[in-house]
């Protein structure tokens, strides 16, 4: 297992309940991955004001609720303190190894993985094969900048970061900021800075639904375990825009364009603080980004503004340092894997947590444990490498009609479809398990993999 956040932590308990022995590696000295502050792993980018924008009863592990003392949208303070309990309740923490990097993973011709491992402070790495990997290093850790570079992004003089450094508002205290990006990470840095930034501009190339925290009088994730996600999506988009125009009015009120997709082709950006800070004229939406000048930034309307510092609020590169890209990798963050999970061609290897609902992901951790461990202790059994390929390339022409063709959105689900497309899979892979259902050519023994580079 490769990572103790909340993947791993999910995929750890459901193997530790099963009897199955397993290593948990860790590169920092605590669990938690992205939801500890200040990570010695360097890979989180919680920042000091964070709150989950996904309501505690949603963000919850099927197996244990979070805390009912608990905010509706808790601290991340709150959140590790809950992972730390969940961690604690199934007696996870003698399984991993902490302070532990995983160097380099490979596939071995006789079926096992090559796992290179080293420990902070020793001189020396270690080599241990295993039968199976699980691969959850989580996917919000590698920030990913404008490529290419926008023109003239090199002479700009004034402090410019990634907003997984950003960790609270007093530098920019007096200055004018400019924050690129629509997301949540965005709309809530660009919110905070507003309200002691002596200008903050918010500059997207694509118009977003800016979506509030409550719905209704209840925290908006709660749609998607009403009757409106059951509809079928030429209904829901209308529904849910009307519904949005009633609560939250037009995207003009705010100063913001018309987005020209449905709210339900892109992942959602939540946030009350940025509508308000909009309404109230502390931020100024601005169109795409075309070129910087030493202390300023021009935009794609022509226009052209004073800036002293920038935060790139621009997303997270999907990547696995530990793998040769020959071997695996996710080009324009799409991944090829039978249900965001296993890499047809590669046999002991899993992936957790490449799932991005529209809500929290940690309710579909567990289930997704459950069945790589089935398939570890054989059973259920899966499809012939072929039917796998072919089943993701559906996948992939589905998903291309209903999201936005952007990186952001390669790995997002519709997650009432993929726990039902789970459900079906695990029903008929005890079938082939039990020998109900034959399998298809080229389904019996691994498929071979080639030594890699």
């Amino acid at each position: 297992m490769i990572g103790a956040g909340p993947s791993g932590l999910a995929a750890s308990k459901v193997l530790a309940s099963r009897g199955l022995p397993f290593d948990c590696f860790e590169a920092g000295s605590g669990i938690g991955g992205l939801w500890r502050y200040g990570n010695d792993n360097g890979m989180s980018g919680v920042y000091a004001s964070l709150h989950a924008n996904i309501s505690k009863e949603s963000m919850s592990f099927s197996s244990l609720a979070m805390p009912e003392t608990y905010p509706v949208f808790p601290h991340h303070s709150k959140v590790l303190a809950y992972l730390e309990q969940y961690a604690a309740s199934f007696g996870l923490h003698r399984h991993i190894g902490f302070g532990t990097e995983v160097t380099s993973v490979r596939p071995l011709k006789d079926g096992c993985w090559e796992v290179v491992r080293r420990h902070r402070g020793d001189a020396e790495a270690r080599t241990q094969c295993y039968t199976e990997v699980v691969v959850a290093n989580g996917h919000h850790w590698d920030p990913r900048l404008p490529d290419p570079a926008v023109p003239g992004a090199g002479d700009f003089e004034g402090p410019a970061l990634h907003s997984h450094d950003y960790r609270s508002p007093e530098p920019y205290a007096g200055r004018q900021v400019l924050v690129i990006g629509m997301g949540n990470s965005a709309c809530e840095i660009a919110a905070e800075i507003s309200r002691t930034a002596a200008r903050t501009f918010l500059s997207a190339r694509d118009a977003a639904h800016v979506f509030p925290k409550m719905l209704l009088g209840r925290p908006a994730d709660h749609l998607a375990g009403s009757p409106l996600a059951g509809l079928p999506r030429f209904l829901k988009d209308p529904a849910m825009t009307l519904l949005l125009r009633l609560t939250r009015g037009a995207p003009a009120h705010y100063g913001l364009p018309e987005p020209v997709r449905g709210p339900l082709a892109a992942h959602p950006s939540t946030s009350d603080e940025l509508l308000v800070q909009l309404a109230r004229g502390a931020v100024t939406p601005k169109p795409g980004v075309s070129s910087f000048g030493r202390d300023t930034a021009s935009f794609a309307d022509g226009s052209r503004e004073s800036v002293d510092a920038v935060v790139y609020a621009t997303g997270y590169t999907i990547s696995f340092p530990f793998l040769d890209p020959s071997v695996f990798a996710a080009p324009g963050g799409r991944t090829e894997l039978y249900l965001r999970t296993v890499p047809p061609r590669l046999p002991g290897l899993y992936f957790m947590g490449l799932a991005q609902p529209a809500g929290a992901a940690f309710p579909l951790l567990e289930p997704q444990a459950e069945w790589v461990a089935d398939l570890i202790e054989g059973a259920v059994r899966l499809p012939a490498p072929a039917e796998m390929t072919r089943a993701i390339a559906r996948a992939w022409r589905q998903h291309d009609k209903a999201y936005a063709p952007t990186y952001r959105h390669g790995i997002e689900i519709d997650i009432r479809s993929y726990r039902r497309a789970l459900r079906r899979e695990l029903r008929a892979g005890r079938r082939r398990a039990r020998g109900v259902l034959p399998p298809r050519p080229g389904a019996g023994s691994p498929t071979p993999v080639p030594d890699a580079v």
